[in-house]
């Protein structure tokens, strides 16, 4: 292999990198902002989800010290099915 062929690798990747790094620092700052958009749906849900069990208590019906809010409100809904 003579020196021209290193030469012609080390340009070619050399301007490969050249392109390719703004193209990944644009993908890298799309990841992190769609991951900030799911940060902010997943407390909207929260916050629901916890005034929601808050109306469910406000009923009578207690929540179990284990329970979560998912599970507090499938038991809460299950006792309704059964009782109709």
């Amino acid at each position: 292999m003579d020196i021209n062929y290193y030469t012609q690798f080390i340009f070619a990747y050399s301007t490969t990198a050249q392109i390719m790094f703004p193209i990944l620092v644009f993908i890298l700052i799309l990841f992190i902002i769609d991951i900030n958009k799911s940060s902010k749906i997943s407390a909207k849900i929260e916050k629901r989800l916890k005034d929601l069990v808050e109306i469910i208590e406000d009923t009578g019906f207690k929540k179990k010290h284990d329970e979560n809010y998912f599970q507090y409100i499938e038991r809460y809904l299950s006792s309704k099915i059964t009782k109709d």
